[in-house]
Formats: structure tokens, sequence, C-alpha cells
């Protein structure tokens, strides 16, 4: 009766143990698959933003699925013998065997359709929604827009490093003004139609702020009895109660977050990257630009403390972990990346590798 009864708990126990299985490999299984996705992704966005910086090509390889296939092993064992002297004895053995082999297909982003995403504009209506679910109209405008009416927001600096400063400061003072009505909640941006939207700014007692409107009407040449204009995505305006944007290209917006990245001098000295110089011949500081956006530093050693980093070069360039500014301009390209290139058409895999 008691052999019996052991093995009767015995089977229980690897029932018990194949029932709970399930559940319990799902949740740390999709949660730790979800991090290294998310990680991975990161990394890439992050390595060509440095490989722009160089003048490399950008490679974008994107994980197709992930398939995982878990084995249970289960073994049970009684044994006995009898001593001298008459006296039995037995033993019991149990084992459980967990095994993973998960298989991952990586598809690469090119041909026709991604370079078209990649060089299509941004449409204004995305900054216009970004805006209103809370993002920093400044960050978006500095980050998506290539011109404003006749103001240029750099525009030499969304392709390979130029040589020259290019012209971006009457810009940069319209972003922050705008930025600040936003705070303030004098401005609000809606879609009149489908594809014209509508910016009011509303009038102001407070000296400071009512500057701030003021820089908007000049740096804009907008009417300033009008509360109301009327946006297009458009290289020009046709009345002075209109503003013109042209966004940038996702790739635009990549190379010229990529002019933030800093590099070892030695590469600058072996000329692996392009000095821009002021007319004087001075050198340009790309913080003097980019500081309010993104910092992208670089350490001869693996850093510490850092939200995503990448080894090039045989130097690490990373983005610093309490960088809270860096951080979201860095989230922001994540999201357009997602929004512009990341929905793709079925392609044949380039790699499946299963992992042991």
């Amino acid at each position: 009766m008691q052999k019996n009864a052991s093995l009767t708990l015995l089977a229980a126990l690897l029932a018990g143990g194949c029932a709970q299985f399930g559940p319990h490999a799902l949740q740390p299984a999709r949660a730790n698959y979800a991090q290294a996705l998310g990680r991975s992704s990161a990394e890439q966005l992050l390595l060509n933003l440095v490989r722009l910086r160089y003048r490399d090509n950008p490679v974008f390889l994107e994980v197709g699925s992930v398939v995982t296939h878990y084995s249970l092993l289960r073994g049970a064992g009684v044994g006995g013998k009898v001593a001298a002297g008459g006296t039995r004895e037995g033993t019991l053995g149990a084992s459980l065997s967990l095994s993973e082999d998960p298989t991952i297909t990586y598809s690469p982003l090119q041909g026709e359709e991604f370079v078209k995403r990649l060089l299509t504009p941004i449409d204004p209506s995305v900054v216009v929604y970004l805006s209103q679910s809370g993002w920093s109209l400044e960050r978006l405008l500095m980050c998506c827009i290539q011109k404003a009416n006749a103001l240029r927001n750099a525009t030499s600096a969304a392709g390979p490093t130029p040589d020259y400063v290019p012209d971006f400061s009457e810009f940069r003072a319209l972003a922050h003004a705008l930025r600040q009505l936003q705070v303030a909640g004098l401005l609000d941006i809606e879609c009149a139609d489908g594809k014209h939207m509508q910016l009011h700014v509303r009038p102001t007692e407070s000296p400071e702020l009512g500057h701030a409107r003021s820089e908007v009407i000049r740096l804009l040449d907008l009417d300033p009895q009008a509360e109301v204009y009327t946006v297009l995505p458009a290289l020009n305006r046709q009345r002075r109660d209109e503003i013109a944007f042209t966004g940038r290209s996702l790739l635009g917006t990549m190379y010229f977050l990529s002019q933030a990245v800093a590099v070892p001098p030695e590469d600058e000295r072996a000329g692996l990257v392009t000095v821009t110089r002021r007319q004087g011949g001075e050198r340009f500081d790309w913080n003097e630009l980019l500081g309010r956006l993104i910092a992208i530093r670089y350490a001869p050693a693996e850093p510490t403390s850092a939200a995503v980093r990448v080894n090039y070069r045989g130097s690490w360039f990373f983005i610093a972990d309490d960088d809270l500014n860096s951080k979201s301009t860095f989230s922001l390209l994540t999201l357009l990346y997602s929004l512009k290139a990341g929905t793709k058409d079925a392609r044949e895999p380039l790699l499946t590798l299963g992992v042991q």
C-alpha cells in the first residue's frame, strides 16, 4: 500500500507540473522577448544614426517573426532492496526538464516601396496629431519640418553633414515661441478637413506671452489682425493668413539628428567625418542647433548607464539614461520610423536562425 501511494503521489506531481507549465512559461517568455526586441530595434536605430554621421549607408533589418517551441521531459523511477536482516529500503525519484527552441526570421527593408517611405516628406498633419497628444511642438517642428513660409530649418543638415553652417536661427526662434504659447494654452491646432489644418493663436495680456505671439506673427509674416491661420502642406503660401509647412522625409530627419553624434577627435583628424566650420574658419558646434533635442555621446569603453548603446568603429556611442530630453527625441524618432517605414509588404526572409 505504501508503494502504491508513493507512485500515486509521484504521478500527481508530474501531472501538476505539466498542467502549470503552459501559463507559467508564457508570462516571462513574452515579456523577455518583447524587451529583447525593443532593445534590438533601439540599437539598430542608434547605429544607423552613427553610420549616417560617418557617411556610411544605413542598414534596416527587421524581425519578421519569432517562433519558439518548448519541450517538457518527465522522468520517474522507483527502486528498492532488501538489506541483511530483512530490512527493506526503497527509493523514489522524479525529474522534469524544460528545453526551448526559438526560431527568428529576419527580413530586410529594401526596394522601391521602402525607399519611397524613407524619402516621402512627413505630412504636417502628423505634427498636428502628435502635438494634440502632448508632444512638444518645438520638438516636432525642429525634427519634422524643413521649412515654414520663408524660414528654413537647417535644410542642408537633412543630408550628409555640410561643411558650412546652415540657416536655422529664425526657425528655431519660431519653434520656441510656438512652444511657449502651447504650454500656456494659447495655441490650438486642428484639422479643418482631411487636408488643411487651422492654427488658433489667442491674444494674451501677459507681456512675455504677448512677445512670443508677436514673434510668431513677425517671423512668419502673418496678418496680425487674424486669430486663425490655415496651415498648408506646401512650399509657398498665397495669403498672409496662411502658413506653408514643408515636411522633412524620415531619412532627412535621421540625417538631421545624426549631426548630434559626437565622434572621437582622432576620427575627425583622420577625415572620417565632416567638420562644419563658420565663414571665419571656426569649428561649428552642432549642439548650438541640436542641444535642446538630442545628444549622442561616445566613450572608449562600454558605458555603464545608458538608455541605448552601440559599438561602432572601435568606440561606444550612447544616449545617457538620465538624459530625458534626448530620450524623448529618440522616442519620437522611433515612433516616426514605425509610422513611415514600419509597415511593409510581405517579403521573403533574408535569414532564418534556429537559436540553440
